[in-house]
């Protein structure tokens, strides 16, 4: 199975799920299971500004992102 496209952006990112998580106001544990498909992704506004300027500073917008970051199975 491929990595899902949530640890496909996190790593491109250079980021530990922890480090991801702490940046969008989330555990890490949540994180995992999004990663996993456990669990779809449910983003805050705070979360979603949080990830916009975090993709920002690395060039990209959310825009760039896939409709689903759950795993493609």
């Amino acid at each position: 199975m491929d990595s899902s496209p949530l640890k496909k952006l996190r790593e491109e990112l250079n980021m530990s799920q922890e480090g991801f998580a702490r940046h969008i106001g989330t555990s890490g544990r949540t994180i995992s299971r999004w990663e996993r498909g456990d669990s779809v992704p449910s983003f805050t506004i705070p979360q979603m500004k949080a990830l916009d300027e975090l993709l920002r500073a690395h060039g990209k917008t959310l825009q760039d992102l896939p409709d689903s970051f759950a795993t493609e199975l």
